[in-house]
């Protein structure tokens, strides 16, 4: 049996809890939102960017909504100024125009996280999705981020390429998440189980829900699968 995690962040944060719960240096940590695949030690093993040319227009898109996007990088953040809604991290270079950074720099983004009010994304997040639809992958994280990839920087992508990597179907995996960027992951997965407090395409995806984390829901599950109390 293989376990895996896979997280929206990026690497260097994905690893320190991964090293807390124990993985060890050659496991492999889908981070990014899958759009990379890197074991702890830091072999990368999948990094999927997105166009810097798409970037830019993600970026103006923004810009011209008067929206908060940051640039991720391997290993880099790149950020206007800060916003109320979150601080940027402590080691992001802030900059006027994420847009012209990237236009000058001429690299491709990793991912990019558009940063707002949870009960104002819902006014845009539709039109983000419609207007890049069949060039990029956008979801919702957490209830302030948004994130925006490759079309195959996906959880269920790097999953899948796990997966046949190590000779294993997808009907064999066992797939825990609670957010919008679960959402084909637990759909690639040959059970798929929604925790805690998400969303109805969350669930709908699911072929199981359990409690939230805290109220021990993975762990009951487990249990379960294991015949324990």
């Amino acid at each position: 049996m293989r376990l895996v995690v896979a997280t929206g962040r990026r690497f260097e944060s994905a690893r320190e809890y991964a090293g807390r719960l124990g993985f060890a240096d050659r496991d492999p940590l889908i981070c990014y939102g899958g759009s990379m695949v890197r074991r702890l030690n830091g072999e990368t093993l999948l990094h999927r960017t997105l166009p810097g040319s798409l970037g830019i227009e993600v970026l103006e898109w923004a810009a011209a909504r008067d929206l908060h996007a940051r640039v991720f990088l391997d290993g880099r953040i790149i950020t206007p100024p800060d916003t109320p809604v979150a601080r940027p991290e402590s080691d992001a270079s802030i900059v006027d125009s994420p847009a012209d950074w990237l236009r000058d720099s001429g690299e491709e983004p990793t991912k990019l996280v558009i940063v707002d009010r949870p009960d104002d994304i819902q006014g845009w997040l539709g039109e983000a999705q419609t207007v890049f639809a069949g060039r990029l992958f956008v979801t919702r994280s957490l209830p302030h981020y948004v994130e925006i990839g490759s079309l195959q920087g996906t959880k269920a992508s790097a999953l899948g390429f796990l997966c046949e990597r190590w000779g294993i179907e997808p009907e064999r995996v066992l797939a825990f998440g609670d957010a919008d960027n679960d959402i084909d992951m637990l759909r690639f997965a040959g059970h798929g189980v929604a925790v805690g407090g998400m969303t109805g395409e969350v669930r709908e995806a699911a072929d199981r829900v359990v409690p939230g984390v805290d109220d021990d829901g993975v762990a009951g599950y487990v249990e379960t699968l294991l015949g324990g109390p």
